[in-house]
C-alpha cells in the first residue's frame, strides 16, 4: 500500500495544486457533478453541461481521465458506444462540488442583485 502524503494547494509545484486545479476547472466541475448520477455517454454530458464546445468537452474528459478521476469504457456495439464514469478518487470531491452547486443555485437572485447594483454604480 502506498503511503499517503498531504499536498499543499498553495504551492504551484505541488501535485495537490494540479489536482485542485483539475477538479475546479470550469467544465470539469460540471462533468464530475453530472457523473454522480452514474455512467454517461458523451452526448448526455454535452447536453447536461450546456454551452460546452465539442473540443472543450473532449479536452476536459481527457484531462479527467489522465488525472484518474473518471474512467472511459468502450462498449463493443454497432456503432461502438463510450461511457464515462467516476472513479473512487473523484467520489470524494463530488460531495463538495454538489454542495457548491446547490449554494450557487440557491444564491442566484442574491448574485443577480449585487451584479445589477454594481453595474448601475459603475455607469456614468
Amino acid at each position: 500500500m502506498q503511503e499517503s502524503t498531504r499536498g499543499n494547494v498553495r504551492d504551484p509545484a505541488c501535485l495537490g495544486r494540479q489536482l485542485f486545479d483539475l477538479v475546479t476547472a470550469r467544465w470539469a466541475t460540471l462533468v464530475l457533478v453530472d457523473l454522480v448520477d452514474g455512467p454517461q455517454r458523451w452526448s448526455e454530458l454535452r447536453r447536461r453541461a450546456g454551452g460546452v464546445s465539442d473540443k472543450m468537452l473532449a479536452q476536459t474528459l481527457r484531462d479527467l481521465e489522465d488525472g484518474g478521476l473518471i474512467t472511459r469504457t468502450v462498449h463493443a456495439s454497432r456503432p461502438p458506444t463510450v461511457q464515462y464514469a467516476l472513479t473512487d478518487l473523484a467520489r470524494g470531491a463530488t460531495t463538495a462540488l454538489q454542495h457548491l452547486q446547490n449554494w450557487a443555485e440557491q444564491h442566484t437572485s442574491d448574485y443577480a442583485h449585487h451584479r445589477a447594483a454594481h453595474t448601475s454604480h459603475s455607469q456614468p
